[in-house]
């Protein structure tokens, strides 16, 4: 990076784009969409990964808008590295990078301008992990369904609700993306005949362990689509795991990275992103605890 260009960045950090401790930094090239495609990656990148790992993602797929998770120092390397608008904090999780202009509207809400007209509602988050229901199930310390959803509300349903709120208050005139790390499974996928709820059979019981996940079932009464969902319906063909490509005999593999939209875009594509053959898109050198999900959307609103 130039000496010219820390100077510029220092003087929009003190003079106009503080907001608590975040930074946005608006130096990509003010793109505007010319086509109607938009491609949105949603990538837990572990913190710790390099910056040549994250870089290699990034060059893969090249991707208009990011939402990262676990992005902290890392974040804002990319951003200047690939030219993107940036709002993040090298203290906490969540970022947003961007080919397109950036207006903050909340640390986890913002108004992705495509042009001087068109714009979408973009979210990103990273949920509570712990507890992590999936595991108790494991360890038996939950033996039952109802067990399963009551802690999993417990665990993140206030930061859902809130959430929920806040995707409610946006003008739905324009079509709203949320992405992010909710580290709970989908009801989607434990379903009769998936493979964790035949795992999870108790005590001899025939019945498998389906369990109806709050948050995905929040997301779905709000209107929200599950774009992997809504191109690959049966989870028993395709679980779609993003958790995890790391391997062990006591892993329990689960879907829990998404991203969702409100149907007012049409879906070209939906790929994971990893180092493996239940990934779509290989990635050598590929290093975080996640696989990501790239989507590309039709923008003909």
């Amino acid at each position: 990076m130039s000496i010219y260009k820390y100077v510029v960045i220092l003087c929009i950090f003190f003079v106009s784009c503080q907001k608590n401790d975040f930074y946005t930094w608006q130096l990509c090239d003010g793109a505007e969409l010319i086509d109607d495609r938009l491609s949105v990656l949603s990538f837990n990148r572990l913190n710790g990964t390099s910056f040549n790992s994250v870089s290699k993602v990034i060059e893969t797929i090249d991707p208009d808008i990011i939402g990262l998770q676990e992005s902290f120092d890392v974040g804002v390397e990319i951003a200047d590295r690939f030219n993107y608008c940036f709002y993040g904090n090298e203290e906490t999780s969540t970022a947003i990078l961007s080919r397109y202009s950036i207006e903050v509207i909340s640390d986890w809400q913002f108004i992705i301008h495509l042009n001087d007209t068109d714009y979408i509602n973009f979210f990103n988050i990273h949920l509570p992990a712990y507890p992590y229901q999936p595991y108790d199930i494991r360890d038996t310390l939950i033996t039952t369904a109802s067990q399963a959803i009551h802690q999993a509300e417990q665990t993140r349903g206030f930061y859902v609700n809130q959430l929920i709120e806040s995707v409610n208050s946006v003008d739905n005139n324009m079509p709203i993306v949320v992405v992010g790390d909710f580290n709970e499974p989908s009801h989607l996928d434990w379903v009769d005949g998936a493979e964790n709820p035949i795992q999870f059979q108790f005590n001899n019981d025939l019945s498998p362990f389906v369990v109806d996940w709050p948050t995905s079932n929040k997301m779905f009464d709000a209107g929200l689509v599950d774009v992997y969902r809504q191109l690959f319906s049966n989870p028993i063909e395709y679980p779609g795991y993003t958790w995890t490509p790391f391997y062990n005999v006591n892993e329990v593999h689960d879907r829990i990275d998404f991203i969702y939209h409100d149907n007012q875009m049409n879906i070209e594509s939906v790929s994971l992103i990893g180092p493996d053959n239940l990934s779509d898109v290989l990635i050598l050198d590929y290093e975080s605890d996640h696989r990501a999900v790239f989507s590309v959307f039709n923008t003909a609103f």
